[in-house]
C-alpha cells in the first residue's frame, strides 16, 4: 500500500510541470492577444501627417508625377487625407483610385507609426507607339494593353503604322487573339532585345497583314512577312547585316526580303 501510495505521489510529481508549462504558454497567448489589439487600436487612432509618394522612373519613363497622384489621391482635394485618422481610410480604395490613373500599372499604399502614408506607384511601360492618320496615337503596353498618349512625355519606342495597325487598337486583340498574340510577340521580341531595339525604327502593318521593318540606320526596307518563325527571321536580318552589308555597303539594296523559308532575298 505504502508503495503505492509512493508511486502516485511521483507521478503527480511528474504531471505538475507540463500543467504549468499549459498554463504559462496559455497565459502568454492571452497577453499576446491583448498587446496586439492594443498595438492595431494605437495605430489605427493615429492621424495622417503627410503623404509620401514614390515613383519609379525605370526607363526614362515620366508619364506620372507627384502632383498627378495628390490630385487624384484627394480627388482634387475634396477628399483630404491628411487629417484623417488611420482607421477613416480604406486603402484599398485609394489604391484603386491611383490605379486609375491611365499610366498607373500598380499602386501600393501603407501607413507607418509616424503618421506618414506611404505611396508607391508602378508606371505603365510603353513598348510601342501606334501612329494613325483618323484616330487618335495610342502606346502598347508591356501588358499588351492600349495607352493613351500623354501631353507630358513622349516614350522613344517603336513606331508601328499602316492601315493594319486599327485591329491592334481593339481590346484585348494583342492578348486573346490568336492572330493578335503574334504580333505582340514580335512586339516583345525586338523589346526585350537590346540589340533589335536599337537597330529597328519603325513597323509598318500592310493591309494584309504583312510587316515591314524599317531600320535606324540605312535607307531600305526589310519585308518580314507574318509574324511567324520570329526568330529565324530575325537570324537572317542578322546575316545580312553581317555578311552580306559588309562585302556590298549600306546602300547597295533598296529590300531585304526574309518573308521565305531558307532564303533571303536582296533587291
Amino acid at each position: 500500500m505504502a508503495k503505492g501510495t509512493e508511486t502516485e505521489k511521483k507521478f503527480k510529481w511528474k504531471l505538475k510541470p507540463s500543467l504549468w508549462n499549459k498554463l504559462g504558454f496559455g497565459f502568454i497567448g492571452v497577453s499576446m492577444f491583448f498587446l496586439i489589439g492594443f498595438v492595431e487600436n494605437k495605430h489605427a487612432n493615429r492621424t495622417v501627417l503627410k503623404t509620401a509618394v514614390k515613383i519609379d522612373f525605370e526607363d526614362d519613363n515620366y508619364f506620372v508625377d507627384e502632383t498627378d497622384v495628390l490630385r487624384t489621391l484627394t480627388m482634387n482635394s475634396a477628399d483630404q487625407i491628411v487629417g484623417k485618422k488611420y482607421r477613416d481610410i480604406d486603402l484599398k480604395s485609394l489604391e484603386l483610385r491611383l490605379e486609375s490613373i491611365k499610366f498607373v500599372e500598380d499602386a501600393q499604399i501603407s501607413a507607418d507609426h509616424k503618421g506618414t502614408l506611404m505611396v508607391e506607384i508602378r508606371q505603365s511601360k510603353p513598348i510601342a507607339r501606334i501612329v494613325t492618320q483618323n484616330s487618335p496615337h495610342a502606346y502598347i503596353g508591356s501588358n499588351a494593353t492600349a495607352l493613351a498618349t500623354s501631353d507630358k512625355f513622349t516614350s522613344r519606342v517603336l513606331i508601328i503604322d499602316g492601315p493594319f495597325t486599327s485591329r491592334l487598337m481593339k481590346e484585348n486583340y494583342l492578348l486573346t487573339d490568336s492572330v493578335g498574340s503574334k504580333y505582340f510577340e514580335l512586339i516583345q521580341f525586338i523589346d526585350q532585345n537590346a540589340y533589335w531595339k536599337k537597330m529597328i525604327a519603325q513597323m509598318t502593318l500592310l493591309s494584309n497583314g504583312d510587316i515591314v521593318l524599317l531600320p535606324q540606320i540605312g535607307d531600305y526596307e526589310i519585308k518580314f512577312g507574318k509574324p511567324e518563325d520570329i526568330e529565324l527571321k530575325f537570324k537572317k536580318i542578322d546575316m545580312f547585316y553581317h555578311e552580306i552589308l559588309p562585302t556590298k555597303g549600306w546602300d547597295a539594296y533598296q529590300s531585304v526580303n526574309v518573308a521565305f523559308k531558307n532564303q533571303i532575298v536582296c533587291e
